[in-house]
């Protein structure tokens, strides 16, 4: 475990597990380490030869004096010691195994031609192992570099959203540095970049204060450098590698502070990583600011095609409503005219036919003008839901008071049962519901049709119907009748002005805003039934 995060931290396919490489790397950098490795190789060796000190055998202790070296070469990573161990190697088996014993010196006139060949090829074959172990840890590097940007990038390639793309590029280098890692994003006001979350190898986001609260409370972005620093705050020190996100265009100065979108600080020395981590840590990095740049191109083109669908809906909206209400208007003004002009030469009944239809044409205009106000609050989230608990046979007598001389002889029937009905709505709203439905069932019904309007409960919700006889709705128009702008080809001529497709759409969203659904079906043996349902409220009974 290093710095409060556990190493081991293993995906398939994760090249992070490499970590003989990391550890054969960091050894690179402790001198006391590589000479007391070949010290222990050679005593080892020694300790095995004297095993091996019988008559005949001399050759084999050379050989272990031989393979040691090699182990050495292995074990460390300067070519002074595959030099020091050779030359000591050759020392000790004179020393200790040629005669005479415990002396340097030499008898046998061969011996120096044996110990130079055997010094030769000490040094040769633990500088071949030496080289061999090298680009072995070359290669190393080079493939855990490649599969750990190959990681990192489909990490990213999956994230939906910035902050997805920064927890993935967090959680790499937590895993590269084994350290925990802190993410700076800017301030709404000022350069300031202030600590949000600290990142782990397990990739989980934790509060700032919680695994490191020795790190700074603010950086700079003005006066901030993508390079590894020492910075004081406040008197005190905090030691971290820096690590820079910045905009991907290509033009945007270092210095500039507007370029930086944060920083991510690994809390560690800044000697933690070795210079190929650190190229890799570049590497994440650069791929997370490629990422961030298409994400911010991605959320600019769908803020692109919303403001192009509501310019559409904008421009449907104005067109609908220029057509449509012109024609009640031209109505209005010209019965308003005929009345102001010609009153004396009309009779009562003429008079009071014009006053009507006056009277019918700003009633419309008025609920469609409620229609659309009521639709753009519920649907921008400006509405707040005014919730009452209340019985919904009341409610539906009231809503068809307020629409009862519209009928114009329609007959209107409401089926009652023995159960209370009781929900929690926002009544006003709900009664816009019933309005509209029983108005709608007006408008595509001949005047000798009959309105039934019926609630009951099944499970846990009310259910309200409004069925009619009339023609009732066509099956290609189902799918599409509670779209906004919608009507339905089944209108007829002579009603046809009187609907811009807005009062079916502002049922479902104020019926989806109470957490029920609103739908169409056929009535049989002809018409339509709008049903709709509401949560229904639980009767508390207290003893």
């Amino acid at each position: 475990e290093r710095g409060g995060t556990l190493m081991d931290v293993r995906t398939d396919g994760d090249i992070a597990d490499s970590f003989w490489w990391r550890r054969t790397t960091l050894t690179r950098r402790t001198p006391l380490y590589d000479a007391c490795v070949s010290v222990g190789l050679l005593v080892a060796a020694t300790i095995v030869g004297a095993l091996l000190d019988h008559p005949g055998l001399a050759p084999s202790i050379m050989i272990v004096y031989v393979f040691a070296v090699q182990l050495c070469a292995f074990f460390t990573w300067s070519r002074l010691y595959c030099l020091l161990s050779s030359a000591a190697a050759v020392a000790l088996y004179n020393f200790l195994f040629v005669d005479p014993r415990y002396s340097l010196s030499l008898i046998d006139r061969g011996y120096p031609g044996m110990f130079f060949i055997m010094f030769v090829v000490s040094l040769v074959s633990s500088s071949i192992a030496l080289a061999l172990r090298r680009a072995l840890a070359q290669a190393a590097a080079s493939d855990r570099r490649t599969h750990m940007v190959l990681e990192t990038n489909r990490m990213l390639q999956r994230c939906a959203d910035q902050q997805q793309i920064v927890h993935a590029m967090a959680t790499q280098l937590a895993r590269l540095s084994g350290c925990p890692v802190v993410w700076y994003s800017a301030d709404a006001e000022g350069d300031d970049l202030l600590p949000r979350a600290t990142y782990t190898a397990v990739g989980d986001a934790a509060p700032v204060h919680e695994l490191a609260p020795q790190m700074p409370p603010r950086l700079s972005a003005s006066a901030y450098v993508g390079t590894p620093l020492d910075a004081t705050f406040g008197g005190s020190a905090f030691y971290g590698i820096y690590l820079t996100v910045r905009t991907g265009d290509g033009f945007v100065r270092s210095g500039d502070p507007a370029s930086v979108v944060g920083v991510l600080a690994i809390v560690a020395e800044p000697d933690v990583l070795t210079h190929e981590e650190r190229t890799l840590a570049d590497a994440i990095v650069s791929e997370g600011e490629l990422a961030l740049d298409r994400a911010r191109a991605m959320e600019a083109r769908e803020e692109a095609a919303v403001l192009a669908k509501n310019e559409q809906l904008r421009a449907n909206l104005l067109r609908s409503i220029g057509h449509d209400l012109r024609t009640p208007l031209t109505a209005i003004s010209g019965s308003a005219a005929i009345l102001r002009k010609s009153d004396e030469k009309l009779s009562l009944e003429q008079r009071c036919d014009l006053a009507d239809a006056i009277y019918d044409d700003s009633l419309w205009l008025i609920d469609t003008v409620e229609n659309l106000l009521a639709i753009t609050r519920v649907e921008d989230g400006t509405i707040r839901l005014n919730l009452t608990s209340e019985l919904i046979d009341e409610v539906i007598e009231a809503a068809l008071s307020h629409v009862a001389q519209a009928s114009h002889g329609r007959a209107v029937t409401i089926e009652h049962t023995d159960d209370i009905l009781l929900v929690r709505i926002d009544v006003h709203l709900i009664m816009q519901v019933l309005t509209n439905l029983i108005m709608n069932a007006f408008k595509y019904t001949p005047e000798d049709s009959t309105v039934t309007i019926s609630a009951r409960r099944e499970g846990e919700f009310i259910v309200v119907d409004v069925a009619d006889d009339g023609p009732g709705v066509a099956d290609c128009d189902k799918p599409h009748i509670f779209e906004r702008f919608f009507t339905s080809s089944n209108t007829r001529p002579v009603d046809s002005r009187r609907s811009i497709g807005l009062g079916l759409s502002l049922c479902r969203s104020i019926v989806e805003a109470h957490g029920g659904v609103i739908e169409v079906r056929d009535n049989h043996p002809h018409g339509a039934v709008f049903r709709f349902t509401l949560p229904a409220e639980e009767i508390e009974i207290h003893e």
